[in-house]
């Protein structure tokens, strides 16, 4: 609590973008935990659509609520279709899911960024308050001083500890995020090659 005094507004503004960028960060990971694709999902599909038929198959994808099982019947479903018409229409129907898992990114960089800058202008902020005391008291007094000096850095300290890990963090989730989306898009090249290959009843 010291430290967010001796910080004075900046370092209320530092807490404030911590508790944004962990509320952001743990909703990526509760969708990125929701959205988790089995990895073998397409051989299962495979199997069913082989052993139970194409019908049987897409009745049963059409009630779940997985992103995956929606992409997979709206795939079989379309096989007439054109790639390019395929492409729009699953496009259109994972977009809500796309935007919850991409969404806020770029507000979690944009913290990455502000928070040293904040830091530094809270430090800077304080060294003028230090050299206003200086100009009163004089330089004579050391304790004083050093401790003008420690306090200003304080903001600094907390907006490198905020960006730091960030980084780091950001980077992970931007990957499992780009991992996710590839997983959905790699469904329908499987599918359509495959459930074309299946003799027709």
């Amino acid at each position: 609590m010291g430290l967010m005094v001796n910080g004075g507004w900046v370092m209320l503004v530092l807490f404030g973008l911590s508790m944004t960028a962990g509320a952001i960060v743990f909703q990526k990971i509760l969708m990125l935990r929701a959205t988790a694709l089995n990895q073998k999902f397409i051989q299962t599909l495979k199997v069913k659509l082989k052993t139970q038929g194409v019908d049987v198959v897409i009745n049963e994808l059409r009630y779940s609520s997985q992103v995956e099982d929606q992409i997979a019947a709206k795939t079989i479903e379309s096989l007439g279709a054109s790639q390019d018409a395929l492409a729009a229409e699953i496009c259109e129907l994972t977009r809500q899911d796309v935007e919850s898992l991409t969404g806020k990114m770029n507000v979690l960089s944009m913290i990455i960024t502000a928070a040293p800058v904040l830091g530094l202008l809270g430090t800077v902020l304080g060294l003028m308050d230090v050299f206003s005391v200086i100009a009163i008291e004089g330089v004579g007094k050391a304790e004083l001083l050093s401790a003008g000096i420690s306090k200003a850095l304080v903001t600094t300290v907390a907006g490198l500890s905020l960006a730091i890990p960030l980084m780091f963090i950001h980077q992970i989730i931007h990957e499992k995020i780009n991992k996710r989306l590839d997983e959905w898009n790699n469904i329908p090249v499987q599918l359509s090659a495959y459930v074309k290959g299946l003799p027709t009843a």
